[in-house]
């Protein structure tokens, strides 16, 4: 009898294959995997509540709650001069994140010192970066050093404003053009500097006032002027203050 040639399957051994059992299918527990599915939809969907949230109140808060044009034009014994009041062009007030601005020039009725203020009111993400030493080196000013940062008192409180004070010069057809500049931000109803560190806190507290008094040489030079022009930022800062009916 001739050989067969043997398959593989024929030389399998029986034993192997009979060693072969059927596995027994597999039990989900369907509570426990219910239970897995309901914390994810709950986690989502508190994540969409609370992001829908921040997006509310952003939107709330990108309105200033007062028109910065109900600012006195009178504060102490400083006055407005007339036909002083200005406005920022459309593109570099929305570059400043700028949904109000107030700028004026105010004259000391008593010493004939004048100093520009500009309110600016906006989403904080937008505003907080737009400092004096980002600024105006932009328009061709070097930084004179040094730089201080001082307390302002508020009237009729106890509390007190940080504000920082800088200088910057450029020339300007052979003359110097030389400015002092105070300014502060209001996040959280709080005044302070260096607000990109509470970076964090702008999400619960989008809304953000920035003030900046602007003077020229010549205009406060010495310490009284000084100080009357500090109470001048007090007045203003009083004034925000009692205006603004939410915490910013």
């Amino acid at each position: 009898m001739k050989n067969l040639p043997i398959t593989k399957q024929a030389a399998r051994s029986p034993e192997r294959s009979d060693s072969r059992a059927p596995q027994a299918p597999r039990h989900y527990d369907w509570g426990w995997i219910l239970f897995i599915g309901v914390l994810f939809g709950l986690s989502g969907g508190a994540r969409f509540w609370r992001e829908w949230q921040f997006s509310s109140l952003s939107r709330e808060s990108g309105v200033a709650p007062f028109a910065l044009k109900e600012l006195p034009r009178e504060l102490g014994d400083w006055r407005i001069v007339e036909g002083s009041e200005s406005t920022l062009e459309p593109d570099i007030a929305q570059i400043a994140g700028a949904s109000d601005h107030l700028i004026r020039t105010y004259i000391n009725e008593k010493t004939g010192a004048s100093a520009v203020l500009m309110v600016i009111y906006g989403l904080a993400t937008r505003v907080w970066s737009h400092t004096p030493d980002a600024c105006y080196p932009a328009t061709g000013f070097d930084a004179i050093p040094p730089t201080q940062d001082i307390d302002i008192p508020i009237p009729e409180t106890t509390s007190r404003a940080r504000f920082r004070v800088q200088q910057f010069a450029k020339l300007k057809a052979g003359l110097k053009d030389f400015r002092r500049v105070y300014h502060s931000f209001r996040n959280a109803g709080e005044w302070g500097l260096d607000m990109g560190r509470k970076w964090k806190t702008f999400r619960y507290h989008p809304g953000m006032y920035k003030v900046q008094v602007q003077t020229q040489a010549g205009s406060v030079d010495d310490s009284k002027d000084k100080e009357s022009l500090e109470r001048l930022i007090g007045q203003l800062i009083r004034e925000i203050e009692q205006r603004d009916t939410r915490t910013s």
